[in-house]
């Protein structure tokens, strides 16, 4: 990182985030932009890092309905434009993979119950 140039960059934060940091900063005697470039990084290279159609993919897999995951992926994602056609093309692309992933209407069975 020391090879690196560095670029400043402004954000704003919820007050009890703020305060939550500058807590940590005092305990790890450490300055609250080191402690969030290191959660940054970390976060960057964590399998944490997912777009919708991973999200979407995982929740399916985990026997959502349609609807469910779309609701979930807009939570998730509210700037997205993800439709009920988009999280069905998904299912039907990952069915084509995994067998094992239920149709909507297997799903939508499951939850009946």
């Amino acid at each position: 990182m020391a090879e690196d140039r560095l670029v400043r960059l402004t954000i704003g934060l919820p007050s009890d985030v703020h305060l939550a940091l500058e807590e940590m900063s005092e305990e790890l005697s450490r300055p609250i932009a080191d402690l969030v470039r290191d959660a940054i990084l970390e976060h960057l290279a964590s399998d944490r890092w997912t777009g919708i159609g991973e999200t979407a993919e995982a929740l399916l897999r985990n026997g959502l309905t349609n609807e469910e995951v779309l609701a979930e992926v807009r939570r998730r994602f509210p700037k997205a434009n993800t439709s009920a056609a988009s999280v069905a093309w998904y299912r039907s692309n990952l069915r084509k993979r995994d067998d094992a992933v239920p149709t909507d209407a297997q799903a939508r069975r499951n939850r009946e119950r």
